[in-house]
């Protein structure tokens, strides 16, 4: 009877959540809440069937185990992936939030949903960290091992590997992929368009300077300078990153998944052969986020850091690189090295503080000085006002003929007022915030935001809806973004292509098309498509960090800074869960891993990781 009471109760809450998960996230239109809910729940198919058993199975085997690791910090992220689940399925489903909010029926059935999801995450999450901290992954070195050669040569293998996985997108595509943003970079070097900051200007530079010697040969020819410039400096960046890691003391199987995560995930090698400032970008922000774990890891130990001016100075320069191949990296940076000086000691946090003025200096004097001084024309406002656009695109669709003459006017001064509500894309804001007038004045922006302010009180929804339908990608690891395409495989046309290069594909599309198709496999497949879905970036953040919390060392919280940073750049960015553009959080993933688990172990067990790493050298 005992027996049968310990497996009662977990098996009703899997049946639970097993309906939960059967939701289709439609909306019914029934009166009656019984048959509302009986009309939701999709459950007849064989794949509900395999996941009620297995809940049932994983719910009766753990659920004791849960009880007693449970967490307050389990139930806060259980709750708050619980509410992205519900946005996500609401939007990808209806494009609005009727699945939580339609009307008081189905904000009952949102609730059940909620209590489904939260539960199948706590116990998840309960027992995921009580794993962890019983089993101190980076505790025992693994009795697996490289063989010496490669022992000894290791970031000379991880290049290697790296470049030869790597290698068919650039021969398939030769010379490379000149998408729409890489194409206005060559245009504005050759002055067929103005010079401006809207792409970083000195990474347009760099790319023209490369064609120009190309050009020599033929067009084509600049293009595959451009990019094996670009290909070279990446699988760089990235062995640097697994030699790092290695260096750490990882254990072998962690090195290498890191080393296949680079090599095979299409993420990375899709992006090496393109005329694109993200692939040179996330290479980069990877590797200053290495590095700068690097320097954590020596003052959590207290070492002594031989050359500290040297690795300083090495540091400055990444950074400045990471600031200047994209416009908003200063704002993932400079937050993050102020952070670094809680992890210095005394004595070094001269070099912490003497680093960040001189990146200061430096970016200003680039971005600012020396563009104004070859003519660099500033990068348009627009650029930072995705969501309020976006949201009074939604407005004007929803409640046209609630808005006064005054914000009619305000608004007009800033955007196309008459078409917003026609070309407004709710998962893209660039047809919106395209045609923001760049002649408007400082007084024009004031009153459009005192507009902005005045139609919200009116109706907040609205705009709660228009910034959930254009981020919701962002922190909902199910969703594939198919308003652009993932990867940029191709060479931008007319009219932007204006004749005045020959830049052509030399293999035939065919051929072309296998690296498209694998790419393809990646976001179709269950599995594979969350390792290239934004939105399961932003919940490994998260959850990592609950694991410091979870192990008392919330103190190393302040490390994720530049990475969750990122995540906050994608949410106000004008495409909803854009690849691109999490490519930064993506390629800091392994190291994130390293970091958090590494640091909340006790320091019994860090100081017996280096004691056997020390008996295994002597």
């Amino acid at each position: 009877m005992k027996k049968i009471k310990t497996y009662l109760f977990p098996s009703i809450v899997a049946f639970m959540v097993a309906i939960t998960i059967s939701l289709s996230g439609s909306v019914s239109q029934y009166s009656s809440l019984k048959q509302m809910l009986l009309a939701e729940i999709d459950g007849v198919g064989f794949d509900d069937l395999i996941i009620l058993i297995a809940l049932i199975l994983f719910f009766s085997k753990s659920w004791t185990v849960f009880m007693q690791s449970r967490h307050w910090i389990t139930d806060v992220l259980s709750a708050v992936f619980s509410i992205f689940m519900l946005i996500g399925i609401s939007y990808s489903k209806l494009g609005n939030w009727d699945f939580i909010f339609a009307n008081v029926r189905q904000c009952i059935v949102a609730f059940i949903a909620f209590l489904g999801y939260f539960i199948l995450f706590d116990v998840f999450l309960s027992i995921l960290y009580k794993l962890l901290a019983e089993k101190h992954l980076f505790k025992t070195l693994s009795k697996y091992k490289f063989p010496d050669t490669i022992d000894n040569h290791y970031y000379l293998f991880a290049f290697i590997v790296i470049v030869l996985f790597w290698l068919p997108y650039v021969l398939f595509h030769l010379p490379g992929s000149v998408p729409y943003d890489g194409y206005r970079q060559i245009n504005m070097f050759y002055n067929i368009e103005p010079l401006s900051n809207h792409h970083p200007w000195v990474l347009t530079v760099f790319f023209g300077f490369l064609m120009n010697i190309g050009k020599i040969v033929s067009d084509n020819f600049g293009v595959l300078l451009i990019v094996s410039v670009m290909f070279i400096v990446e699988a760089s960046c990235y062995a640097t990153i697994c030699s790092k890691i290695k260096k750490w003391g990882a254990p072998f199987y962690f090195n290498l998944l890191t080393l296949l995560f680079f090599a095979i995930l299409p993420v990375f090698g899709a992006y090496s052969q393109i005329v694109m400032k993200d692939g040179i970008f996330s290479a980069l922000f990877a590797l200053f986020f290495v590095l700068y774990v690097d320097l954590c890891i020596s003052y959590v130990k207290k070492d002594v850091i031989e050359h500290p001016v040297q690795k300083f100075a090495v540091l400055l320069i990444i950074e400045l690189l990471v600031c200047i191949t994209r416009n908003n990296g200063i704002y993932m940076i400079i937050p993050a090295n102020i952070l670094l000086l809680f992890f210095t000691i005394k004595g070094r946090k001269k070099y912490v503080i003497l680093l960040t003025l001189c990146l200061l200096l430096s970016y200003y004097c680039i971005d600012s000085r020396l563009a104004a001084a070859v003519g660099v024309a500033p990068g348009s406002d627009k650029e930072m006002l995705s969501i309020p656009f976006q949201q009074t695109a939604r407005y004007l669709k929803e409640y046209p003929d609630d808005v006064t003459e005054s914000e009619e006017k305000a608004i007009r001064a800033i955007l196309d007022y008459d078409n917003l509500a026609q070309i407004y894309e709710p998962e893209i804001s660039d047809h919106v915030k395209d045609t923001f007038r760049n002649s408007s004045s400082k007084e024009d922006l004031s009153n459009y935001f005192k507009a902005w302010f005045s139609m919200f009180c009116r109706h907040p929804g609205v705009y709660f809806e228009a910034t959930f339908n254009n981020t919701y990608g962002y922190y909902y690891p199910f969703h594939n973004c198919n308003k652009l395409g993932a990867y940029q495989f191709y060479i931008q046309g007319p009219p932007l292509a204006t004749g005045d290069f020959d830049i052509h594909y030399v293999i035939p599309a065919n051929i072309r098309q296998i690296c498209d198709t694998y790419a393809t496999i990646w976001r179709n497949i269950p599995g594979l498509a969350q390792l290239v879905n934004p939105g399961s970036y932003t919940w490994g953040i998260l959850i990592l960090g609950g694991y410091l919390i979870y192990r008392k060392r919330s103190k190393g919280l302040l490390v994720l800074a530049a990475p969750l940073l990122n995540v906050a750049v994608c949410i106000a960015s004008p495409v909803n869960g854009y690849l691109r553009y999490a490519i930064p959080l993506i390629a800091c993933t392994p190291v994130l891993i390293y970091w958090c688990l590494r640091y909340a172990e006790t320091k019994k067990a860090v100081r017996h990781l280096e004691q056997a790493a020390k008996e295994k050298e002597n």
